[in-house]
């Protein structure tokens, strides 16, 4: 699954995937952004530039909130299934 990361906001911001699933996040912005779970994991990329990724892949069920700390109100969740 990618999540689009694309005029300060994550596209789609609400991601459906199963434990095991990687996503990717991709920078399709000319800012750099980041990837910070808030709630229900725990991960924290680097700044990355446009055409940059990131991913995670899920190992337990739940929902992952998670943000870009480079702008605020920038916020996405992850509803991973079994």
């Amino acid at each position: 699954m990618t999540v689009s990361m694309k005029d300060l906001r994550f596209h789609p911001a609400t991601v459906a995937v199963r434990v095991g699933e990687t996503v990717t996040w991709r920078n399709d912005d000319s800012v750099d952004h980041n990837v910070t779970a808030t709630r229900g994991a725990s991960f924290h990329s680097r700044a990355f530039g446009a055409n940059g990724t990131y991913r995670f892949t899920p190992t337990r069920a739940g929902t992952v909130a998670y943000v870009c700390t480079l702008h605020p109100g920038m916020e996405g969740t992850l509803r991973v299934g079994k």
